[in-house]
């Protein structure tokens, strides 16, 4: 009998325990939300939202990942975009909830299909400081919403 208990004691830690990993591991950002914005000096941009769950677009909630195109517009289907160390394309960071947010230090976003007013789909791949890769693909519905710059 003590030797029964034994084994569903260690099966419950090990369930627990690969439970708690699934757990741990990084969200895949795969909504999305794209809109027109500004770059830092004011030009027109594009920013894109990632985050776990279907998202509204005047309502973001942590965590998720902000990224700005503001280089090679207006952007085309099949365009690339990478940025990071002697680039001045764009950006991204990895946010868990408004203003609070880790740079990447470079990435490379990928617009398989980009219609503006519609949507875009494509995949991203971002390095942060300590080596960690955030990697994905994400399918963005376009938000209605006047960026004025300058």
């Amino acid at each position: 009998m003590r030797s029964r208990t034994h084994r569903y004691s260690l099966a419950v830690i090990i369930l627990l325990t690969l439970g708690g990993a699934a757990f741990s591991r990084a969200l895949p950002f795969a909504y999305g939300l794209i809109q027109g914005s500004c770059a830092p000096w004011d030009g027109p941009a594009v920013a894109i939202t990632l985050t776990a769950e279907p998202a509204q677009c005047d309502r973001v909630k942590g965590p998720y990942i902000s990224m700005g195109v503001w280089r090679g517009l207006p952007i085309h289907a099949g365009q690339t975009v990478k940025f990071g160390s002697g680039s001045d394309a764009g950006f991204a960071s990895r946010c868990a909830n408004e203003g609070d947010c880790q740079r990447a230090e470079s990435g490379t976003i990928v617009f398989e299909k980009y219609e503006e007013g519609t949507g875009a789909r494509g995949s991203y791949e971002l390095h942060f400081k300590g080596g960690e890769t955030v990697k994905g693909n994400f399918d963005a519905q376009w938000c209605k919403t006047r960026a004025i710059c300058g």
